[in-house]
């Protein structure tokens, strides 16, 4: 294998690297690169190996593309393959990690989590990529055309990201590939030389060469360069486009509504708006009312894949908004809002709004969520929304859920966590005899800054025994930790579990006052919480979430029978809130302890070892390592094999004498056609700068051969034979010490027996066809 063949190879790999590391902007996690390095140095590595045995170029990536899909399918989807080999089950595996990847990239903005279908889809991409700059940067040789993939890798990302990419993310990959470009021409054009008729001219030619390949290496320098300059001139005075990744979620970006307009993408990815640190307004509002209520943006009861989203409407939903409670158990308070941002379709407004009034502009009330939805983004407007203040004793005696505005999606739970959320809720509403004090026990429980803490920071999400992530649901009964959305969530499964049907909410804090009775609410101010059904009052508020960045309680959800306790000796806790103190109840049943979770046996830690998907790993790099180490193994076995096969003394020392030229000569000391024993011995004893004792042996080793060839065979003792490879061992050692370490390691890696073995092994076996 030539240097120029390794140089290529470790470039296109370098190339590609570097052409998909901006991607890191596009996700919150960089947990998929070490992985990718991986698929690529797979790649790499099997293109060397291929494009060693075969000269056909598509057997080269055929064998690339089966063992790089081979060794992806068995990381993600090894559960369902069948003594080691892929399913129709694994088709089934990978098309729903693809699904969920394509959930993920239309449902966040950049930067988007980072699941095990966008992980796999990642990969997948990437292994293509791979081959493709390998193929036609090593295996056809014009690393020009590599530039095509090495763009397109880049593009992705450029054409998705928030922002114009730093010049250090095209600078790397472009360097690279003129890198590729310079080493494979240089090559191509050192084979152009001619014939010469005496030894001036050929003098006289090598030096022309030596100019011309300086003259040619400079002037494509200088056109690399330009290309380079003018590559990123080009960006600097062209617009930053808008990002087409995915519709905007809560952060700000120049999408839709103009300069700072803020889009609701239907899906709760609220983290990015909480930490958001422009404080630029979303909107500003004065209220007819005492006090302040948060403003609701959108409802939705659909969970699907530890994520809430909204959907179309069902054939199910009812034409007309349901009607709200009559006025004598309302409170209707008009809001006005100026300076709006929210993009189209939304607006926010307390819940339920009674009437809008915005002047050009069409609006519609969904009929079950009642969210306001107009046709245009819209700088102001003015609603008029209900104060539903029902007494508990009131919520007690509702009687059971039973409405229209009721799908099955309100009492749904996810099969992977329900039986966790029913023993969960069971313990956290014990003692409890109707549906307002198990959801004020649930949201005292969750509340509870003893037990759960508030935070931005997730850190790394759990894994069960077989190393799958586990749903949200089931992560948050472990760590404990999360903001809004978590314990929301949290609230509606526990709700649904007691039969209360629930669903999530997601808008804005109240906001904070900006003078003259205004107030302002800003992208940080996002929250989430859970309305839960309650028979003639229709869906009600909850506050589950504790710490600074979340709502007071209402009052129906706080205060039990005469203005005390909620009943059964529950205890009055204190929960800081963003407003101020709130006394919140502790339930006796929130008192109890929760099922801690259990711990994992010796038992069930060494079959979670031996999982299927942990043994096809293991066979996969067990595999991947015979793949590397291929070449050595064979020489070994030809080594072997060769011993094996001697029946006479004569033939073993033979065989010995073959090992030890045929490992001389990949240390570089090959033995000439013709030559004598005698010669050989020369050139091994010189060349191989053989000490005393090395130089003795080898002597004793040139006369056994010549007694073993032309002496009778009776004269051949077993000792000598014993005695020539003691002696062969050490001439080995003291060759390789004075050898360099790349030689060495390509002696190892790359020896000429095995080469020739598989080189070989197509014309033995057409032969063997035709026997």
């Amino acid at each position: 294998m030539t240097r120029r063949r390794w140089r290529i190879t470790l470039l296109a790999a370098l190339a590609t690297l570097a052409a998909i590391f901006p991607i890191t902007t596009l996700f919150a996690d960089a947990g998929w690169l070490p992985q990718a390095v991986f698929v690529v140095a797979l790649v790499a590595g099997l293109g060397l190996v291929a494009r060693g045995l075969t000269r056909s170029r598509l057997l080269v990536v055929a064998v690339q593309v089966l063992v790089t899909t081979y060794v992806i399918l068995a990381r993600w989807t090894g559960d369902s393959f069948w003594f080691g080999l892929p399913t129709p089950t694994t088709l089934e595996a990978a098309n729903s990690l693809g699904l969920q990847a394509l959930e993920t990239v239309q449902r966040y903005t950049a930067p988007a989590p980072l699941n095990d279908g966008v992980t796999f889809c990642l990969i997948v991409a990437i292994a293509a990529v791979a081959i493709a700059v390998d193929a036609m940067a090593a295996t056809w040789r014009s690393p020009a055309a590599a530039g095509l993939p090495l763009l397109t890798a880049y593009l992705i990302t450029a054409a998705n990201g928030q922002a114009a990419l730093a010049l250090r993310f095209f600078v790397v990959p472009v360097a690279l590939w003129l890198v590729m470009l310079h080493t494979t021409a240089r090559a191509q054009f050192g084979r152009w030389g001619t014939a010469s008729a005496n030894e001036q001219s050929e003098i006289d030619e090598a030096a022309n060469d030596r100019d011309a390949l300086r003259s040619f290496t400079a002037g494509a320098l200088k056109l690399g360069a330009i290309g380079v300059v003018v590559a990123l001139l080009v960006p600097a005075i062209t617009p930053h486009f808008p990002p087409r990744y995915l519709t905007e979620g809560l952060g700000r970006s120049g999408d839709g509504g103009g300069e700072g307009s803020v889009g609701f993408n239907d899906t709760l990815d609220l983290a990015r708006s909480l930490n958001n640190q422009d404080q630029s307004p979303v909107l500003s509002y004065t209220t007819t009312a005492f006090t302040r209520a948060p403003l609701r943006v959108l409802a939705t009861s659909y969970y699907s894949r530890g994520q809430w989203l909204v959907v179309g409407s069902g054939g199910n939903r009812p034409d007309n908004p349901s009607p709200l409670p009559p006025a004598s158990q309302r409170r209707d308070y008009v809001m006005t809002v100026t300076d709006n941002t929210l993009a189209a379709p939304r607006i926010a407004a307390p819940y339920p709004v009674v009437a809008v009034a915005m002047e050009g502009t069409p609006w519609t009330i969904d009929p079950v969520t009642r969210d306001v939805r107009v046709g245009k983004a819209v700088a102001s407007y003015r609603v008029t929304y209900a104060d539903l203040a029902p007494s508990p004793p009131q919520l007690r005696q509702s009687g059971a859920p039973d409405s229209p505005d009721i799908t099955e999606d309100d009492l749904s739970i996810p099969d992977r966590s329900r039986d966790l959320v029913q023993r969960w809720s069971d313990e956290v509403t014990r003692g409890t005899d109707n549906p307002l004090d198990r959801a004020i026990a649930i949201q005292s429980h969750l509340r509870d800054t003893s037990r759960y803490t508030y935070t931005l920071d997730l850190g790394e999400q759990p894994r069960d025994a077989q190393g799958r992530l586990l749903e949200p649901i089931q992560a948050f009964y472990q760590t404990r930790r999360g903001y809004c959305v978590q314990f929301a969530t949290a609230m509606i499964m526990m709700a649904r579990a007691q039969g209360i049907p629930s669903r999530m909410a997601i808008g804005f804090l109240p906001g904070l006052p900006s003078g003259d009775s205004h107030y302002t609410v800003r992208a940080s101010d996002a929250h989430a919480w859970p309305e839960l059904y309650f028979q003639g009052y229709g869906w009600l508020r909850f506050e589950p979430t504790p710490g600074s960045r979340s709502g007071t309680p209402p009052p129906y959800a706080v205060l039990g029978p005469g203005g005390g306790s909620t009943g059964g000796g529950r205890d009055v806790d204190s929960a800081t809130t963003g407003t101020g103190s709130t006394k919140t109840p502790t339930t006796s049943a929130t008192r109890t302890a929760v099922p801690a979770p259990q711990d994992v046996s010796l038992l069930d830690s060494i079959g979670a070892a031996f999982s299927l998907r942990n043994v096809v790993t293991a066979l996969a790099l067990l595999l991947g390592l015979l793949a590397a180490f291929i070449m050595p193994i064979t020489a070994w076995w030809l080594r072997l094999r060769r011993r094996r096969a001697a029946v006479t003394q004569q033939e073993l020392i033979e065989a010995e004498w073959q090992d030890l030229t045929s490992h001389l000569g990949d240390l570089g000391l090959t033995a000439p056609e013709g030559v004598t024993l005698r010669q050989l011995h020369r050139r091994y004893v010189t060349d191989g700068h053989l000490d005393e004792e090395n130089a003795s042996a080898m002597s004793r080793v040139t006369a056994t051969l010549e007694r073993s060839r032309y002496d009778r065979p009776e004269r051949t003792s077993p000792q000598e034979a014993i005695r020539l490879h003691h002696d062969i061992q050490s001439i080995r050692r003291q060759v390789g010490r004075t050898r360099a370490w790349q030689t060495r390691v390509k002696g190892f890696l790359w020896p000429e027996a095995a080469v020739s073995f598989w080189r070989a092994l197509p014309d033995r076996l057409l032969t063997l066809r035709r026997r």
